[in-house]
């Protein structure tokens, strides 16, 4: 599975964050965030996990993958924003509610027509199925909650009380008991039969915009506008766990699948899990550009999803894992990022005029390299990492002594500014490439005449070496990258699929791969001899200025116009199912009772099962220490945590 981009910034950098960062870089998954064209009020798993359904408000709801691939089921036919979406308990259905006044129930593949739940005289703000999914519970704007059957015959239960509008519903597990949230400041539970008087709720200090059971019914919680989450005996008695720390107003909370752990989303644009007994230290999900309007665990507890006004659903660990390094104190866009040959340093380039040398940990203040009349395009280090190249938009390169000491050497020639400059594998030649189409070959003491390769049909953007210096790759605006050989002959070869401009171009350690960056938001992993698809990074909400390698060729450091740069890990797609990768992500091997209740398996089967699973987690392991295993010793049973 591929590693997704992670946007995670956090305003305020905690003791040993340059360790944890590179700890999470390490993480196989970290995220998937889902495009849409308009904002996403909501999102929530399938009962399996597989599947994720979103709100959107171009008033559709759509069905995606959860891991991302594949494009989504589009459910339309509301006249207006669609509020919520969920599965029923099968994952065969789902039902919508939203501001045309209706519910509707999908088949969640997107065949057969809606059933359409009419009788609400406003907009409708939650609808959720029963337990059994036989029925299903709105709430409206018109200070109702409703009790329909899912198949849509007979007429609804009508539960009146509150005094404004009841903005969420929801049924207890057992389905006797519905909870609903409103803008009059209490959550009601009531008999879903609709007979009794529903217990009341109060404590919150403005509108609830989220009520929910716990899993086993005891408890509810509820999210509301006074930037407080609250966990309630479900009876009505004691007090409530007061859930602080959102800096805005809250629109959902949720429990885990095993009610020890809540998640909140805000208008503060982050989602926080918390223990649901305990009211300190929430763990921050940070990354979405906007509102996030709810938020939901999976079904095992390990991912969360989140949905947002930035017009994306993302896809987080749970613990909070897979928080990218970031590198902050540029004044302006960041255009070009790239790690030293022996990956201790990075260097950056920036439309602030300087070039920056960071240590790669995070730790220390920058060493700044300033003398360029105008905007930097890109910075890169020499091959012995004694020298750094900088290209600007003052038509000029620059070389300099990587401890900023004396006078930088200039090479002038291009009729244009300079996008992109880099040394050759034995640094004794730079390339160069400029918006006058060209790119340049010179020699980096200076001496003699650069030479020209031509054939790009609008500006070139990047241009490097291969890593046996025979062959380079340039980026240009006309949408493609360019293989050529570096003593100019031949044809190039052109690599097509950008949708926009592609604005970086290198290749891989060992120059079989090529790594590309567009303005269309992607970044892409190419063969370097043209053979094959490319493998395509999404996730930036930004045209992405550069991608490189690290020396090791596992990870891609990636700058966009945000001013962030991201550190992207686990490229390598994964290869079967014997892949090593997915026997060295977990220890867990079920235990022989769980295979034949869950497979229905005989005894020798389900034993001969668990036996290989063992083994095949210790040649893995092996595999990754280093070391053989010995064949003759047995599997490790004690494997089961």
């Amino acid at each position: 599975m591929l590693a997704i981009v992670r946007e995670v910034e956090p305003p305020n950098l905690p003791r040993g964050w340059a360790s944890l960062a590179r700890s999470a870089l390490n993480s196989r998954v970290s995220r998937a965030v889902l495009s849409h064209p308009d904002l996403v009020v909501q999102a929530s798993y399938s009962p399996d996990g597989k599947r994720i359904v979103t709100a959107c408000a171009d008033a559709t709801a759509r069905v995606w993958n959860a891991d991302g691939t594949g494009e989504p089921v589009v459910l339309r036919g509301h006249g207006s924003r669609v509020n919520t979406a969920s599965f029923s308990p099968d994952g065969k259905r789902i039902v919508a509610a939203s501001q045309d006044g209706t519910a509707r129930i999908w088949n969640a593949d997107g065949t057969g027509e809606p059933i359409i739940l009419r009788g609400h005289e406003d907009a409708v703000r939650g609808a959720a199925f029963s337990p059994d999914g036989k029925r299903v519970v709105t709430a409206s704007n018109d200070r109702t909650a409703r009790v329909w059957n899912a198949d849509g015959t007979g007429r609804p239960v009508v539960l009146r009380g509150h005094k404004d509008v009841a903005y969420r519903a929801a049924f207890s597990p057992d389905g006797k008991r519905i909870v609903t949230g409103s803008y009059d400041r209490t959550a009601r539970v009531w008999n879903a039969d609709g007979t009794g008087e529903p217990i009341i709720l109060r404590g919150h200090e403005e509108a609830i915009y989220s009520a929910a059971f716990s899993p086993d019914g005891k408890r509810v919680v509820t999210a509301s506008w006074d930037k407080t989450a609250r966990v309630w005996n479900a009876d009505g008695v004691g007090k409530p766990v007061v859930l602080r720390g959102h800096e805005e107003g809250l629109t959902w909370a949720a429990f885990s699948p095993d009610g020890t752990r809540i998640v909140t989303a805000s208008w503060d644009k982050t989602a926080r899990t918390w223990d649901s007994d305990d009211a300190e230290d929430p763990l921050s999900l940070r990354g979405h550009k906007d509102i996030v309007y709810s938020a939901a665990f999976s079904p095992d507890g390990k991912r969360i999803v989140t949905a947002s006004r930035d017009h994306t659903a993302r896809i987080w660990n749970a613990d909070g894992t897979g928080e990218p390094l970031v590198l902050l104190g540029h004044a302006d866009t960041v255009p070009s990022a790239e790690f030293s040959p022996d990956g201790k340093r990075v260097v950056t380039a920036s439309f602030d005029g300087t070039a920056r040398v960071w240590n790669a940990d995070g730790k220390g203040a920058p060493l700044i390299f300033r003398g360029h009349e105008e905007e930097l395009s890109s910075a890169a280090f020499s091959p012995d990492g004694q020298r750094i190249v900088t290209a600007s938009q003052d038509r000029t390169v620059r070389v300099w002594n990587i401890d900023g000491k004396g006078t930088p050497l200039v090479l002038r020639g291009h009729e244009d500014k300079v996008n992109s400059a880099a040394f050759s594998p034995d640094g004794k030649r730079i390339v160069t490439a400029s918006p006058d189409q060209t790119a340049r070959v010179w020699n980096a003491d200076g001496t003699g005449e650069p030479l020209v390769l031509r054939g790009h049909e609008s500006w070139v953007s990047s241009a490097a070496f291969s890593p046996d210096g025979k062959r380079i790759v340039t980026a240009s605006f006309d949408r493609t990258a360019r293989v050529w050989n570096a003593d100019g002959t031949g044809e190039p070869l052109v690599l097509r699929g950008h949708a926009y401009g592609v604005v970086a171009a290198v290749f891989s350690p060992d120059g079989k791969r090529i790594v590309t960056a567009s303005q269309d938001k992607t970044i892409r992993v190419w063969n370097a001899d043209g053979t094959g698809e490319p493998l395509v990074l999404r996730g930036s909400d930004s045209p992405v200025n550069d991608a490189a390698f690290s020396p090791d060729g596992k990870r891609i450091v990636a700058a966009s116009d945000d001013k962030v740069v991201r550190v992207w890990s686990d490229i390598e797609p994964l290869h079967g199912a014997d892949d090593p990768k997915l026997w060295t992500a977990t220890t867990y091997c079920m235990p022989i009772d769980r295979r034949i209740d869950l497979f229905r398996v005989p005894e020798a089967m389900a034993r001969a099962n668990r036996e290989a699973c063992l083994r095949h987690v210790e040649l893995a392991r092996a595999a990754a220490a280093g070391t053989p295993p010995d064949p003759a010793a047995p599997p490790d049973a004690s494997q089961n945590r």
